[in-house]
């Protein structure tokens, strides 16, 4: 149960991403078939295929919420002393089982081929949205809460119906003969796409200027520097989508090449789009920026800090360090306390591990620009500098855990900073190998060769949802301030990979060729500026 405990932050946020991912998925479904599958004239056999999706997605959204549910049950009855049934009592475990038993009432009418229970499906797709926006911030706010939860519905109906619904789309053109068909289909879903983008950002912004109330709650808290991530992302997804109306709107001239774009910066899009639906769930497990009215950051501490200084290349001893407690008493005072306070030594001691991770990534992002040239072709093992990260990161990240603590090995997982790290490592090494593979030639599998853009966009997903408790609300924020921006290039990086592996166009290929090294060699420069003091 303490285990539980001390990791419940990062459970709650990653169990709150894949439901707020699976509702996007099932009730966009359940918008394509209604608004575009059907009146679009698509063939039967594609609309089963669309349905089974659809099904697959609502028995996820169900199962993933029967265990959020059970996990907040479990943490109230062991850390509380709550029975069972004042627990069932609570509005998080009505509203949870709403949305549960909503989304396995969508699965089963999936499964059948009646037209009529195909609109059936429209009152539970409602269902799962009112469920889902019972248990947001905006249920919990004691002012203006009417006006958050229309605003909140707003912000996860165009969420649904534009990125939930784009997968279907890229389904029904992969399954599709036709470029006539295609065509009539897909300018009706760029309709929905447009109203849904609308929808989307009129509630978004009207919960921004609820939610911070200040332009300092915006570079000044937690939750504003994840809204800026969060922006930042719709405006990316908002340039490719552009691109893609524009692709709509000449797919008569020249239907095929068109078609295989419009498929590749679609899929691009998706991946961004879930980037941001999981940045969207790191904000539910964070006050709202105007809540938090004292230890807010300053633009001079933020400009203070951001101060380019000479990177720390020298690392204290480690016995200079401060001397690990016990587990017992570290994960007692992560659960019951704001964290530990660092040292000196202890924040000399990660700066120079940031550094020289910034120097490895700036090296390996400057070898990946030079090898986009045939004269160095020596560069294209740039991939091999990423197992010496990892390497770097499981031996000296985490100074009071195994291999240079008191703490085991496995005993340590019972810290959420070591197991997220310990994974970055994982991922590091797998695209490490693969992507040098790839580059020498040494596999020539096109499924091995996305190894890579997944992994990356995938890691750059996950540190969106890394946390520290250092016992300082400001320390806390300004160590966001650093890893966010990682985050966000290495989900770019990662996506701009993978169109540049499955764009057609020799063209528009070379251009996404050295964006992600760009952002590689960014990432590095960011780690090299960070700083904990």
């Amino acid at each position: 149960m303490i285990w539980l405990l001390k990791d419940f932050d990062l459970l709650s946020v990653l169990l709150r991403a894949a439901s707020l991912a699976l509702e996007a998925l099932t009730v966009g479904g359940v918008a394509f078939l209604l608004l575009v599958a059907l009146p679009g004239g698509i063939a039967s056999d594609t609309v089963r295929r669309l349905r089974t999706v659809v099904g697959r997605f609502a028995l996820a959204l169900a199962s993933v919420e029967v265990l959020a549910i059970a996990t907040s049950s479990a943490i109230l009855i062991g850390g509380s002393g709550f029975t069972f049934g004042e627990v069932a009592t609570a509005d998080f475990f009505y509203w949870g089982i709403l949305l549960s038993v909503s989304a396995l009432a969508l699965f089963l009418l999936m499964r059948s081929e009646s037209r009529w229970r195909l609109f059936a499906c429209a009152p539970f797709a409602l269902l799962v949205l009112l469920a889902s926006v019972a248990m947001s911030h905006a249920a919990a706010r004691l002012d203006h809460r009417g006006i958050l939860l229309a605003l909140t519905m707003l912000h996860h109906v165009g969420a649904a119906a534009w990125i939930g619904a784009m997968p279907f789309l890229l389904i029904a053109l992969r399954r599709e003969e036709g470029h006539g068909a295609a065509g009539r289909y897909v300018r009706r879903f760029s309709t929905m796409a447009i109203a849904s983008v609308s929808v989307l950002v009129l509630g978004g912004v009207g919960m921004a200027v609820f939610y911070i109330g200040s332009w300092q709650g915006v570079y000044g808290t937690t939750y504003g520097v994840m809204l800026l991530a969060k922006t930042y992302l719709l405006l990316l997804i908002l340039g490719m989508g552009a691109g893609n109306f524009f692709l709509v709107r000449q797919i008569e001239r020249a239907p095929a090449p068109l078609l295989v774009r419009l498929r590749r910066f679609s899929e691009a899009e998706i991946g961004l789009g879930f980037t941001a639906i999981l940045a969207a769930a790191s904000l539910t497990s964070q006050p709202p920026a105007v809540d938090l009215t004292r230890d807010r950051l300053t633009g001079h501490e933020i400009l203070e800090r951001m101060r380019w200084v000479q990177p720390r290349l020298t690392s204290p001893p480690f016995a200079a360090l401060a001397p690990a407690s016990s587990m017992q008493v570290a994960i007692q005072k992560s659960v019951f306390s704001s964290g530990s306070e660092q040292d000196a030594n202890d924040r000399a001691w990660s700066e120079y591990n940031h550094h020289w991770a910034g120097l490895i990534v700036l090296a390996a992002g400057l070898l990946a620009l030079m090898a986009r040239s045939k004269r160095f072709k020596w560069a294209q093992h740039w991939p091999l500098l990423f197992i010496g990260l990892a390497v770097f990161i499981v031996l000296r990240a985490d100074s009071e855990n195994w291999p240079l603590g008191p703490r085991s090995f496995w005993a340590s997982f019972s810290s959420p900073d070591v197991l997220q790290h310990r994974m970055y490592a994982l991922l590091i090494t797998a695209f490490a190998i693969f992507e040098w593979a790839v580059e020498t030639g040494r596999f020539r599998s096109r499924a091995v060769s996305y190894v890579f853009p997944l992994l990356c966009a995938a890691g750059g997903a996950l540190l969106l949802t890394h946390s520290h408790a250092l016992g300082n609300i400001k320390e806390e924020m300004l160590t966001e301030l650093s890893h966010t921006p990682v985050a966000l290039l290495g989900a770019m990086a990662g996506w701009s990979r993978w169109l540049e592996l499955r764009l057609p166009g020799k063209r528009d290929a070379r251009i996404a060729s050295y964006v992600w090294p760009v952002c590689l060699v960014l990432v590095g420069v960011v780690l090299l500026d960070y700083r904990e003091t």
